[in-house]
């Protein structure tokens, strides 16, 4: 009787253990630094808009001022509405940082998990017949290295809790 004692206050023991909420874990999010890639002496609003599709540039081009010399975030908005439901908007010979530049600037750049990330190439990629490695070790090391878009490792600034109740 004494181990079966013994065995059920392990049982107990381990799912006390289990039962332990965990810290929660933030994830890794990405997004394109548009201050480091100006800091370069390019021009965000022109890579954003090079990149909008003929009913895109369509839409933003007012014949007033030469296309390129509107606001990124316009730009933005019309990939996000536009551009990335066309067909041929993530096509599969795109290369993978290319790829993820698009696929942030259609979500007017706001900060990505990997998930995310690999849900919208997946997707855009379905119907190929020998896809990309999309694994999460390729992506992490590809966007955690220094790279031509500026896509870095997101700074999530956090609330600061009230301490009066």
């Amino acid at each position: 009787m004494r181990t079966e004692k013994f065995m059920t206050n392990q049982t107990e023991q381990t799912e006390q253990i289990e039962q332990v909420p965990a810290e929660p874990v933030e994830e890794l999010k990405y997004q394109i630094n548009a201050r480091a890639f100006e800091s370069s002496g390019r021009s965000f609003a022109f890579a954003v808009y090079s990149r909008l599709s003929p009913a895109g540039k369509s839409v933003v081009d007012d014949g007033k001022a030469p296309g390129g010399f509107g606001s990124a975030s316009e730009y933005m908005k019309v990939m996000s509405n536009i551009c990335s439901k066309e067909p041929d908007f993530l096509l599969p010979g795109t290369p993978i940082t290319e790829a993820v530049f698009k696929l942030l600037l259609a979500n007017t750049n706001r900060a990505m998990t990997l998930e995310e990330i690999q849900s919208g190439l997946t997707t855009a990629w379905a119907s190929v017949i020998y896809l990309k490695n999309l694994s999460d070790e390729v992506l992490h090391r590809m966007l955690n290295q220094k790279n031509d878009y500026f896509i870095k490792r997101a700074v999530i600034r956090r609330r600061r809790r009230s301490t009066q109740q």
